[in-house]
């Protein structure tokens, strides 16, 4: 039987009464473990209400998934309750079912349309469960419930405003199952509710986590106190050569360049073989050619808090459109080097090396210029040197490739090592 939910009679509107089975599907919890609550909906929380100090989040509309897939990885104890409107199935809808077929720990409430149309103050088109113009006649109306069921997720269910303590108890149980699970909300009578399907899979991250424990432990047992742990290697217990400030590295180009591929040989160099801590990001297009392309990696002694090269020591601009965003940004002292056939209006202090033609010249296809590029960087700074990053390449290429990317990368040290030479006496 559902529990008995006592309502405040004087706020019965739909807002008013999803807190109250918010805050009743908590009290169910034997443990009072109290959710985090990520909502894209400005009509929540509606009101100051008595109960659990529940925090909510307000994230932007579709992205409140991506943002408890993070906090699921950081949080694994905490319960998600995720309360979207149809964004979760438009603007949102990658992240739902990679979510869902992952098997994501969190609970998703998606508030069917009856629920909001009335509501005055959701606002976009977007983040409305009306279909607009041609839409209308090409479109199908959106059937959450059913892809949900269709991605295997833990548990999919649906309960009615109408009875406020089943609701309570729906949601309560789908917090409490391992996994991705989905609660439709209705404020109608005539739809079957209760738990429509389930499946019995490993939450992700759990797995994951099972997977691990034994590597865990073998890092725990060989890490050196003095550095970090360096996998991948035949030396397990690389350290640092040296002490090496925090030291930001940007490369700028576009697909087809290496730059992610420059980005994991210098991670590896600096990581594997220097025995420095290292993060690596990366920003990219959905083209495969020629959309915008850039990677971050920072490397040092010290553990790295922070993986954005804001302020990069060096930045390396290999396409005409990428100066006027990214140049102004160098640390005062660093190096900024372009490409010589490609960006232009960088002024004196840029390091001018034709890295695509470098690239070009030895492997046959400009997708080295990314390689080329380390050559500079070693060429202008000591923090992580050409052997290990020759061997950093010969780990992250195919050996019919190692040797002519080795090449481009010295010839890309020993041009830039000219250019500057050139400076110094010009």
């Amino acid at each position: 039987m559902s529990p008995a939910l006592q309502l405040d009679a004087t706020r019965t509107e739909s807002w008013h009464v999803l807190m109250q089975v918010i805050t009743s599907a908590v009290e169910l919890d034997p443990r009072r473990r109290l959710p985090l609550v990520l909502t894209s909906l400005p009509e929540l929380p509606e009101y100051a209400f008595d109960g659990p100090p529940i925090s909510f989040i307000h994230g932007p509309p579709g992205r409140n998934i991506a943002l408890a897939a993070g906090l699921r990885a950081a949080l694994p104890a905490t319960p998600l309750l995720l309360i979207m409107n149809a964004d979760a199935v438009t603007l949102g809808m990658n992240h739902l079912i990679h979510a869902a077929r992952r098997n994501m720990g969190m609970t998703l409430m998606i508030l069917r349309a009856e629920v909001t149309d009335k509501v005055t103050r959701s606002v976009g088109k977007r983040t409305s469960w009306r279909v607009y113009g041609i839409q209308e006649s090409i479109e199908k109306k959106a059937t959450p419930l059913e892809l949900a069921t269709s991605l295997e997720a833990a548990s999919v269910a649906r309960g009615s405003l109408e009875d406020p303590g089943e609701l309570a108890r729906i949601v309560h149980e789908s917090m409490l199952t391992p996994g991705f699970t989905m609660v439709g909300v209705t404020s109608a009578s005539n739809l079957p509710t209760g738990r429509l399907s389930s499946t019995r899979l490993p939450e992700y991250f759990e797995a994951y986590r099972d997977w691990s424990r034994s590597l865990r432990e073998r890092i725990a047992r060989e890490q050196p106190p003095q550095g970090p742990m360096v996998i991948g290697t035949t030396d397990a217990t690389a350290t640092p050569r040296r002490h090496v400030p925090r030291y930001e590295v940007r490369i700028v180009g576009v697909g087809g360049q290496g730059v992610k591929l420059a980005g994991s040989v210098l991670g590896t160099a600096a990581g594997e073989l220097e025995g420095l801590w290292t993060t690596q990001r990366g920003e990219y297009g959905s083209a495969t050619r020629g959309g915008p392309s850039l990677v971050d990696v920072i490397l040092g002694s010290e553990r790295i808090g922070y993986p954005r090269a804001d302020h990069p020591d060096v930045l390396v601009l290999l396409a005409a459109k990428s100066i006027e965003r990214h140049a102004a940004g160098v640390k005062p002292g660093g190096h900024l080097i372009v490409d010589a056939d490609r960006v232009d209006g960088t002024g004196a202090t840029a390091i001018a090396v034709p890295m695509v033609r470098i690239a070009i010249e030895h492997t046959g296809k400009p997708l080295a210029a990314g390689i080329v590029a380390l050559g500079c960087i070693a060429a202008v700074s000591d923090a992580v040197s050409l052997d290990a990053l020759k061997t950093g390449i010969a780990h992250n290429l195919p050996e019919r490739l190692a040797a002519a990317n080795i090449a481009a990368m010295v010839a890309g040290y020993e041009q830039t090592r000219k250019v500057m030479e050139g400076n110094r006496h010009g």
